[in-house]
């Protein structure tokens, strides 16, 4: 019998979206495994103690049962509060409403197949899964908190749709990439209308690295390390190569309909320019002075202008398996 080549150990979410309905199978799936240590989490504090323990048993492979929350919750003990003196490589099983990083780079197709696979091959068993490395990001919402890490940040128009889809987490927000994307189209739908918009823009002071700040009335701004978005969208076409993809489109962007569908898969476009109202760069920080909420991977936050900015900067990176 091989020896196995790593230690897996599994954290479940039990109230993420996925996982509301059909948890009893992954919890039977995983009887089958009894070596195996799988702690059930929910809270942040949850998630942290339960890394702490999986830490102490030195895993080499942390499994994450859950939504982009409980990720973001799990990147911000790892980076945050550094329980592995190395870190582990991360598989994640797509068990939330959405699943944004899992759909750049989580565990495809089956949960209970997938996750089959990777324990298999941890036990020297089976193909080894693809390897793809990505940046994470800090969020210093005010200075004395301790910084927030994740894959995605969004204000303006994201963060006006991350609400809808909260309200309708239920109906639409079931549905996963198609209600997110049912989401996005009515947003489209209402910025392209000329009446009764339902997008309200933000208005912002933006510094991008050293650059000089530019105050504005935003439509949307979104910063992410991801490489994909749902639906393969690509929303971003910096050329530097800096960890933090930035983009932002300010109120009353014009040719909207011409560089739109371009846009949105990450080729640049001859009208799609600042001056036109279309901003995209990689970049190593941002501090945004912003008076309204935003969403990282899915949870809602709020500033707190008078203590100064929102600062994004890398965080680091780390590695994830995929089938």
């Amino acid at each position: 019998m091989p020896e196995p080549t790593h230690h897996v150990g599994i954290i479940s979410n039990p109230l993420s979206g996925r996982n509301k309905k059909d948890f009893p199978s992954i919890k039977q799936f995983l009887k089958k495994y009894p070596t195996i240590t799988h702690y059930e989490a929910q809270s942040p504090t949850d998630i942290q103690e339960a890394i702490a323990l999986l830490a102490q048993q030195h895993i080499t492979v942390l499994v994450i049962n859950g939504g982009d929350g409980t990720v973001q919750a799990a990147l911000t003990t790892v980076f945050h509060h550094h329980p592995f003196t190395t870190l582990p490589l991360l598989a994640i099983l797509p068990s939330g409403t959405s699943n944004l990083i899992a759909g750049d780079v989580g565990l495809k197709g089956n949960r209970t197949a997938s996750l089959q696979k990777l324990i298999e091959w941890a036990e020297g068993k089976s193909q080894a899964p693809t390897i793809h490395q990505r940046h994470v990001f800090a969020v210093q919402r005010v200075p004395d908190e301790h910084p927030i890490y994740g894959m995605f940040f969004g204000a303006g128009a994201i963060y006006q749709g991350a609400q809808v889809g909260w309200r309708t987490k239920q109906s639409v927000g079931r549905l996963g990439e198609v209600g997110a994307t049912l989401i996005i189209v009515r947003f489209l739908c209402s910025l392209l209308s000329s009446r009764n918009s339902q997008i309200s823009p933000i208005h912002m002071t933006v510094r991008l690295d050293d650059q000089t700040s530019t105050s504005a009335e935003f439509l949307t701004v979104l910063i992410t390390t991801l490489d994909r978005l749902f639906l393969g969208l690509r929303p971003y076409w910096g050329t530097a190569a800096h960890p933090l993809h930035y983009t932002a489109v300010k109120s009353k962007p014009t040719h909207l309909l011409r560089t739109l569908p371009t846009l949105l898969f990450g080729k640049p476009h001859q009208l799609g320019t600042p001056e036109h109202g279309y901003v995209s760069q990689n970049v190593k920080k941002v501090e945004l002075h912003l008076q309204d909420g935003f969403t990282i991977d899915g949870e809602g936050y709020h500033p707190d202008p008078q203590q100064g900015p929102v600062t994004i900067t890398d965080g680091g990176k780390i590695s994830f398996l995929q089938y």
